[in-house]
């Protein structure tokens, strides 16, 4: 995760006219005496430290290494804002989720890298947070609303990225995920329900991971029945394109590493233990342990 690290604006020779050049020169052999090194003039010369924008993917809108300087660093004045941080957000079609971490945005979709700006002070619009940061527009506004997997909320946000609005519900506090295996399904929920939905029988989700260098997203699937499958997604996460059965016991270690029952989908036993997962407020599965039924 990139840090608020400020980048140096020197004024340097290039910019002074060959007089001027000559002038300096002089005095720096001058002021030798004095134990200054030869060049010290230049690293004088005031630094004004900038918050630099860095997305973590690329596309035709955000081209590989572009940089967009948003305000001087500093602490900002949080006393005015609709929602003061720390909050999180999140939406659907497709699914969708915002969180600030250590000062950025992070902005997730299924099976996609996620694009962190800094935090900056928002423009106050209509009664409106506005923030605009590198290649993300966030608005927030005290407005009710609800989505069908983050729950319902009283602020309402729209994140702008690639031309595109993403809508959806914004929540005070930070994203709760008690462990990795919660927080990939948060992210894979997408491509999980598709998944779930072909397969059309009740089964656990046992692992998420990406397929042709990142372009679809893969969900292994443990049916009900003791059957194995892999379901492979477009990258958006809503299009199946392949569901396999595989052999019994020819799928490898990692295709197991969680346990995922979804909300709604039925298990032969209660599990008092099993890990709550969470968006919002609102619960959309269990993760089960090795001593849970299914």
């Amino acid at each position: 995760m990139p840090g608020f690290a400020g980048r140096n604006v020197a004024r340097g020779f290039g910019r002074m006219t060959p007089a001027a050049l000559a002038i300096l020169l002089a005095l720096g052999a001058c002021g030798n005496n004095s134990g200054a090194a030869p060049g010290d003039a230049q690293n004088a010369a005031p630094a004004i430290a900038l918050q630099g924008s860095s997305s973590s993917a690329t596309g035709a809108s955000d081209p590989v290494g572009s940089t967009t300087f948003a305000t001087p660093s500093g602490p900002l004045d949080t006393t005015t804002w609709v929602l003061a941080p720390p909050f999180s957000a999140g939406g659907d079609e497709p699914f969708w989720r915002m969180e600030i971490v250590d000062g950025w945005f992070s902005f997730k979709r299924a099976g996609l890298r996620a694009i962190e700006e800094p935090l900056v002070q928002p423009k106050q619009q209509n009664g409106s947070d506005v923030f605009e940061t590198g290649a993300l527009r966030v608005t927030i506004q005290r407005e009710a609303c609800s989505t069908e997997q983050g729950g319902s909320g009283e602020f309402s946000v729209t994140v702008q990225f690639d031309k595109n609005d993403f809508d959806g519900c914004a929540f005070s506090g930070q994203i709760v995920t008690a462990s990795a295996e919660a927080a990939t399904v948060v992210e894979a929920l997408t491509p999980i329900d598709a998944c779930l939905a072909k397969l059309g029988q009740p089964a656990l989700a046992t692992a998420v991971y990406p397929r042709q260098d990142g372009e679809q997203t893969a969900v292994a699937l443990a049916a009900k029945t003791g059957a194995f499958y892999e379901c492979v997604t477009e990258s958006n996460g809503t299009n199946v394109v392949s569901l396999d059965p595989i052999d019994q016991g020819s799928q490898p270690a990692w295709m197991r590493r969680m346990r995922f029952l979804r909300d709604g989908v039925a298990s032969s036993a209660a599990c008092p233990e099993a890990e709550d997962v969470r968006i919002g407020d609102k619960v959309i599965g269990k993760l089960l342990g090795k001593s849970c039924k299914f």
